[in-house]
């Protein structure tokens, strides 16, 4: 084993024609932009097997060495100091047609000085969370050179338009202010989560224009698309998946039930504050208590509460806080029937419960969530059906927002998509669902946008 590959074995560097002298390859260290380096020497050298200009065979010593150029490489660190390669490379002379071509290594791509290697970790870096100026530092190159980067990884990680899922989830979140309304659009696969694209504009023309782009066949296979309540999307959804079910996401009806109830009861709790203040403050500190469903409410162990005399449970407070309102009690009484119902997919009960909702004369935003719900009764049956939901697409946004914070914010929407795709990987889980379109679905598609033209 030669000294030369021991110390490419220590830089990690694949390409056997670099050679070290073991006696001369450590200089004198440099500093550049406030940052000391330590600077390596080697030399890059082979025999061509043909001129890289005119194609001609290496015979009979056709292609000569003619000299050799340095070039100064970034090497990453080595025991946390940034390292430099003063690299000579061989230049060739071709006889056939007098021109002359450097050496190629595949250390470093022609005409850089950043090594591949420092890419490929800046890759891997972007996946996190952390401000691209603190992978930059990391790494000794510049936050400029991060975001080249970070463009160019971003440029191949395109969704394809030869696949869709046959379960979508849509969503939305703020990304960036050029953006109208400082929304985008996100969707992904239901079943296996993955990011599939995300959109700069959530407007419903947009996302029309979008999809449509999708060969018909593909759209037509689309089973289902679970969303939240906004509206916009269903008319995307009927222009664009003419087959798809929409399934409104439980986590979303049950937080349009609660607020419902939690506007109710500060409704309430205001109207003792001066009256009976021991009371407010009971409706007050135990908001937890109202919003938790009641069939998981303890109602066998007793304990001491500052805000109570004696032994009391939590069925116990609940009764009393309700007993303030008759009408805050019915609709207590209410919600959670419909909570219930939803959990366990009994959506025949949950539409009866909507219908119970008619007896009485409730508030009006208590009637206007129970209005909403009967507009999306047919979806919420949906939702009782299937096991799908929106829940991994809130937490890709609540990554997004951490994302966004370590960054202190993103102006271009261009680069943190890139982000956003680079640290899913999306690339990597395409071909779980990736399916060729063939010919005959191509022709058919033709045939019908002829015929709605």
């Amino acid at each position: 084993m030669t000294y030369s590959h021991i110390i490419r074995k220590t830089l990690n560097i694949k390409d056997k024609n670099i050679h070290f002298d073991p006696e001369h390859y450590i200089l004198p260290d440099e500093t550049l932009n406030k940052i000391t380096y330590k600077v390596l020497e080697a030399t890059l050298t082979y025999t061509p097997k043909a001129c890289e200009k005119c194609g001609t065979v290496n015979q009979n010593h056709l292609v000569i060495k003619n000299g050799r150029k340095s070039s100064l490489l970034k090497l990453g660190t080595v025991m946390f100091q940034p390292v430099r390669l003063r690299l000579w490379k061989q230049r060739f002379l071709c006889k056939a047609c007098n021109q002359t071509f450097m050496a190629k290594t595949s250390l470093v791509q022609p005409h850089c000085f950043i090594s591949n290697p420092i890419k490929s970790h800046i890759a891997l870096e972007l996946q996190t969370i952390q401000s691209m100026k603190a992978i930059g530092d990391r790494v000794a190159v510049s936050p400029h050179t991060v975001m080249r980067i970070l463009k160019t990884v971003g440029e191949t990680l395109e969704p394809t338009r030869h696949a869709l899922p046959e379960h979508l989830s849509f969503d939305e979140f703020k990304s960036v202010k050029e953006a109208a309304g400082a929304m985008s659009f996100i969707f992904s696969n239901s079943q296996t989560h993955d990011v599939i694209d995300i959109i700069e504009n959530r407007q419903q023309s947009r996302l029309i224009a979008y999809f449509q782009r999708y060969p018909y066949t593909l759209r037509k296979q689309v089973r289902t698309v679970t969303i939240d309540m906004y509206s916009p999307y269903i008319a995307v959804i009927e222009q664009c998946f003419p087959n798809a079910k929409l399934i409104i996401d439980r986590f979303h009806i049950v937080q349009h039930l609660n607020r419902a109830l939690n506007r109710l009861r500060i409704e309430v709790m205001n109207t003792h504050r001066y009256s009976r203040p021991t009371d407010y403050h009971k409706l007050k500190k135990q908001w937890k208590l109202i919003l938790k469903n009641s069939w998981k409410v303890d109602f066998e162990t007793f304990y001491t509460h500052r805000l109570y005399d004696g032994l009391v449970s939590q069925k116990i407070m609940i009764n009393y806080l309700l007993s303030f309102d008759e009408q805050f009690k019915w609709v207590y009484s209410l919600i959670n029937d419909l909570k219930y119902s939803l959990s366990v997919g009994k959506s025949t009960q949950f539409n009866h419960h909507l219908e119970r909702s008619k007896d009485r004369q409730l508030k009006r935003y208590i009637r206007t969530t129970m209005q909403t719900l009967e507009k999306y009764s047919g979806s919420i049956s949906n939702s009782c059906t299937y096991t799908l939901s929106n829940g991994h697409l809130e937490g890709i946004n609540n990554k997004i927002k951490t994302m966004k914070r370590s960054g202190y914010g993103y102006r271009n929407f261009r680069n943190l998509r890139a982000r956003i795709l680079i640290s899913f990987k999306l690339t990597e889980k395409q071909d779980q669902f990736i399916r060729p379109v063939t010919f005959e679905e191509e022709r058919e598609l033709a045939r019908q946008n002829q015929n709605a033209a």
